[in-house]
């Protein structure tokens, strides 16, 4: 009886291995780039991030960010909660951007040569799987 405890118990701990490392994968894919890009009439506001730098452009402006390690690694966790299939079919909570109420603004991604582009939502309120994200991005810049 002992042995089949000793098997079942290596095929749990195999089973949580394999689990963990899956996991892992997921969450160290290669992000080539990420872009916020907030626009309407007059104005545009854009969070780029590439080679471990956010780049921040306005209409009038840009400005250059180093991200840390910490920084880097943060941005990879939100991204990999994020379900990348689905993200051009989100719903946006609230609609001011059709009456220049709001920016336009769409999150696009761009992983290990994938491209994922959300579909449009107002600046100030994207879907809530993409609101930590987006608040992430927008946390780099101050």
């Amino acid at each position: 009886m002992i042995p089949f405890f000793k098997k079942l118990s290596f095929y749990i701990f195999l089973l949580t291995v394999t689990s963990c490392v899956s996991q892992v994968h997921k969450a160290t894919n290669k992000i080539n780039e990420i872009i916020l890009n907030a626009q309407t009439r007059g104005a545009l506001q854009n969070i780029i991030y590439v080679n471990n730098t956010i780049l921040y452009k306005t209409n009038d402006s840009s400005k250059t960010y180093f991200l840390s390690k910490k920084q880097i690694e943060n941005l990879y966790v939100e991204v990999s909660k994020i379900n990348l299939t689905t993200i051009s079919t989100l719903e946006a909570p609230s609609n001011k951007r059709l009456f220049d109420g709001a920016l336009h603004t769409t999150l696009s991604l761009k992983i290990d040569n994938n491209k994922y582009i959300s579909s449009q939502f107002d600046d100030d309120n994207p879907p809530k799987e993409l609101k930590e994200i987006v608040s992430l991005l927008r946390s780099f810049i101050k």
